[in-house]
Order: structure tokens, then sequence, then C-alpha cells
């Protein structure tokens, strides 16, 4: 199993209680974090290096959570998605043209539901 310390997780959601409530989490889970309000300013920043993955909410203002991943998947970035949304449905995120997702969390949800599809993105690593 990949030690948590070895990936960073990218956290995109423009709702700052809950981005700062998933840094907290993850940090005391032992990973690094990045967090970013916007979709536009995930694409700003430098793109971190080695193993990573990304919780992005599908729906933020200006730039869909959608919108961000078709972005991503255009220049070829494959870091796995985990979608997450209070408002959306997980067939919403299947209507996404590219409907490559590793899961998908209905907000609220619980820290053991996370961890679990965190545990499916670094699956994927591997695979």
């Amino acid at each position: 199993m990949t030690p948590p310390s070895d990936i960073t997780i990218e956290v995109v959601d423009d709702d700052k209680d809950l981005r700062n409530t998933l840094v907290m989490v993850l940090r005391a889970q032992g990973f690094k974090v990045r967090a970013h309000h916007s979709g536009t300013a995930y694409l700003s920043a430098e793109r971190s290096m080695g193993l990573r993955l990304m919780l992005l909410d599908v729906r933020m203002p200006f730039m869909s959570g959608l919108k961000l991943h078709a972005e991503i998947r255009r220049t070829g970035d494959l870091v796995p998605v985990i979608f997450m949304s209070g408002e959306s449905f997980p067939h919403e995120v299947s209507d996404d043209p590219e409907p490559d997702a590793v899961a998908f969390l209905e907000k609220p949800f619980r820290t053991q539901q996370l961890m679990q599809a965190i545990d499916l993105a670094v699956q994927s690593f591997k695979a």
C-alpha cells in the first residue's frame, strides 16, 4: 500500500469551510494536501509532482467541476478524480463526456466514506 505521505490530494471546492475541513482531516491522515477555491485557481497553480488525486466539487461558479475535469483530461492529465457534490447526482457525473471518476461523494459525507473513495483512487495508481 502506498503510504499517505507519498500522495498529494488536490482539493478543489468553492466552499471555504468544507475545503478547510477536508485539508485538516486529510493532513491528520498523513496526506499532503493542496487546496484550491476554484477550477481556475487549480489551473493557475503549479502542478504538483508525484502521486496525486483530486477531490473535485461538481458545482462551482465560473468553471464547474465537470468543465475542469474535461480541461485537465484535454491536457493529458490523468489524475484520479473523486467528485463531490451536495446538489448533483451520480448520473450527472456519468453524463460527463469522459466519465472516468473514481467515485462520487454526496455531501455531506462521513470521513469513512471519504477514506474508502481515496483507497479506490490509490488502487488506480497500481493499474
